[in-house]
């Protein structure tokens, strides 16, 4: 691999809290069960270190809201999360949550960011139930908006986490409505990856990231990837992926990008993305 010098983070991983990180993981082993073993245990110290062996310099956690009630809980373990690894040899950004269900949805995530110190969104929606158009969102995209906060999405409803195509151009539209609000399509849409960077393209403030899922990279080309290196970003969703993040940088190496490019996708962005974000 030629990423030599390279800031890498890693914008797509879970160091979830105690029981849901124990429930997400069991959902994930009986999905594909004892074929194809997990890339990393749920462990977040081994996760933290192994991240770090393999040339990770800055991690995103990302909880994820799956009922109204349940966020703020969530926000401040991901809070406790980066005091537990002030000194890990990796950086962490916390990232918060809401669901579109709770009452005070704006002030929870105003809270995340202003006194939690938390730096990115991020929204699920199968696992929430609930659109990414859904109307009671959008004071929240508007905050985002006001702050340039970073949203990560994972669009779509099935359950294996994969993206319909007819579902993109709903993302699409938000990205439009709240254009200081970076919006990154978690997975690149995958399955539905061609078709999301065609919509990249057409919608100048949409966002993506190279997140595998399970065993399954997306569908992406070098081509696309150069175009719109400045808004693509690197990401693993460790530990519950088969694939580690050797792999995922194997995967971008034997795409010849530039270096250009390769220091974009692989740390640029992401921290200019968290850079940004207005704290009061």
């Amino acid at each position: 691999m030629a990423f030599l010098g390279m800031t890498v983070v890693d914008s797509h991983v879970h160091l979830l809290p105690g029981r849901l990180g124990e429930k997400v993981r069991a959902f994930f082993d009986a999905g594909i069960g004892t074929s194809t073993p997990l890339a990393y245990p749920n462990n977040h110290d081994v996760v933290v270190n192994s991240l770090h062996h393999e040339g990770v310099d800055e991690i995103w956690t990302l909880p994820y809201a799956h009922k109204p009630g349940v966020a703020r809980g969530l926000n401040e373990a991901a809070c406790d999360t980066v005091r537990q690894f002030v000194d890990a040899p990796l950086s962490i950004v916390g990232g918060l949550t809401v669901h579109p269900g709770d009452d005070d949805a704006v002030s929870i995530v105003s809270d995340a960011v202003d006194n939690l110190g938390l730096r990115v969104l991020k929204l699920h929606c199968s696992v929430g139930s609930f659109l990414v158009s859904d109307a009671r969102l959008h004071p929240v995209y508007a905050f985002a908006n006001e702050r340039r906060l970073p949203v990560v999405i994972h669009l779509g409803h099935n359950v294996n986490g994969k993206t319909e195509a007819d579902e993109l151009p709903a993302i699409a539209a938000i990205a439009d409505a709240f254009p200081n609000m970076p919006l990154i399509l978690a997975h690149c849409g995958h399955h539905s990856a061609p078709a999301a960077l065609q919509l990249m393209l057409q919608h100048p403030t949409l966002h993506a990231d190279l997140t595998p899922v399970v065993r399954e990279f997306p569908e992406v080309d070098a081509s696309h990837l150069e175009l719109l290196a400045n808004r693509i970003l690197f990401g693993s969703d460790a530990p519950n992926t088969a694939i580690s993040v050797t792999q995922c940088l194997r995967w971008m190496s034997d795409m010849n990008l530039s270096d250009e490019a390769c220091i974009s996708i692989l740390g640029a962005n992401a921290q200019r993305l968290i850079a940004n974000v207005v704290a009061l």
